[in-house]
């Protein structure tokens, strides 16, 4: 027995299922029932309602190869604005329930239920269908929710049953619930670590949990290490994960995109619609900390088409002003002067907390040139907007402060 008492602790994971294609069939009713796919402004697919999964379509699956699965597929553009104003919401309901909540992702949280039966008047079970009702009827969202004694339970817990799910695991229940769980859906575990323990037998979560303490030790043949040993105590029902209610602070890909009018086929207007959400997304990226290795940036037409490309940068930056030229001629190799365009976006991917790279030659010149940046972003960066002079193009007035850089070399 792996935990005799029922309910030490309680934490209760929420998993919005397909949150993107979900947002966009909650906002459009119409869509509901319907196979939905996001993601036009990358060209993959980046998210897939469940309706869209009976055809087989999977993430990451190219546009032209879903269409031929499926014809009468429903293809959408991300709207993480949008995604991010319901995940917001979703997270208001969760703590009217609980202060101790954790904001994992845009999709997913935990809480902290201990003790809160009596103050609540309901049982775990009745706590999950309650929040699983209220997000599916205020804001039109399917969620599944498991509850158990620790967080690495409460993930497994939530994703047993999808969608509209709700599985609770209490102390006496863990050993037949995790011999049901394939020793790869272990929360932090993955593929390597799921094929290595294989070897020696380990194909359930239960079998690992069950190893005695002894296989941690450095001379065991296992040569487990600290990550395993975590997992392992979580899965037997002990707490080491702690729940963490401050604000979410890391993100692994940071977007921006806008609509503008009138629509234009003009070079300069589209290149400055596209340059505003270049630094807006920059700017979000700085405040974390974070360097961008990667960008996507894509154009809408006035037909709802999407052209994108993507950019990888020699070096890791957080200052466009030193890219400009780079993004500017991608831009111009999807950028079509006979098309009309209604809409820009960015989206920031491989971020890190650091911009160290493997030392090469030649690496005064950009770190000079890095330092003059942030110089000048750190003068400007109250109530003002560095946007290489291409505000001067912009169709709509704004009483936003520019600082515009035309001819700055740097």
């Amino acid at each position: 027995m792996l935990q005799a008492s029922s309910w030490p602790t309680a934490i209760l994971h929420l998993d919005a299922n397909a949150f993107f294609a979900s947002v966009m069939q909650a906002v459009q009713p119409k869509l509901k029932g319907q196979p939905v796919v996001v993601g036009a402004e990358r060209g993959i697919a980046t998210a897939i309602s469940y309706e869209a999964k009976a055809y087989g379509i999977k993430r990451g699956m190219l546009m032209a190869q879903i269409k031929k699965r499926c014809p009468k597929i429903v293809i959408l553009p991300g709207d993480y604005e949008l995604f991010s104003l319901f995940s917001q919401k979703m997270f208001v309901i969760l703590r009217q329930y609980s202060p101790v909540v954790e904001e994992y992702s845009v999709d997913e949280g935990f809480i902290d239920v201990a003790g809160l039966r009596r103050p609540l008047h309901c049982s775990y079970i009745q706590m999950a269908q309650k929040i699983q009702t209220q997000i599916n009827q205020e804001l039109g969202l399917p969620v599944s929710v498991g509850i158990s004694l620790s967080k690495s339970l409460a993930k497994l817990a939530s994703g047993f049953k999808k969608p509209l799910g709700i599985t609770l695991v209490s102390g006496p229940q863990l050993e037949s619930f995790l011999s049901q769980i394939p020793i790869i859906d272990v929360w932090g575990l993955g593929p390597a670590s799921s094929s290595y323990l294989a070897k020696f037998g380990i194909k359930t979560a239960q079998q690992f949990a069950s190893l005695p303490e002894s296989v941690f030790n450095k001379q065991s043949r296992l040569k487990l290490n600290k990550s395993h040993w975590e997992i392992w105590q979580e899965l037997r029902g002990q707490v080491v994960y702690q729940i963490n209610p401050h604000a979410k602070n890391h993100y692994q890909s940071i977007s921006k995109t806008r609509t503008f009018r009138p629509p234009s086929g003009k070079e300069q207007i589209v290149w400055a619609e596209l340059l505003h959400n270049v630094e807006a997304a920059f700017e979000k990226a700085r405040k974390y900390g974070y360097y961008v290795k990667k960008i996507l940036i894509f154009l809408k037409t006035q037909e709802f088409r999407y052209l994108s490309t993507e950019i990888c940068f020699l070096q890791k930056e957080q200052y466009p002003l030193l890219l400009r030229k780079t993004i500017k001629a991608a831009f111009l190799k999807i950028f079509n002067s006979r098309l009309v365009y209604r809409a820009t976006g960015i989206v920031l991917t491989e971020l890190s907390e650091t911009n160290q790279e493997q030392i090469g030659l030649f690496t005064d010149l950009p770190t000079i040139q890095t330092n003059k940046a942030q110089a000048l972003y750190r003068v400007l960066q109250n109530n003002q907007k560095i946007d290489f002079g291409t505000s001067l193009y912009l169709p709509h007035k704004t009483s936003e402060p520019h600082f515009h850089l035309p001819m700055l070399e740097i």
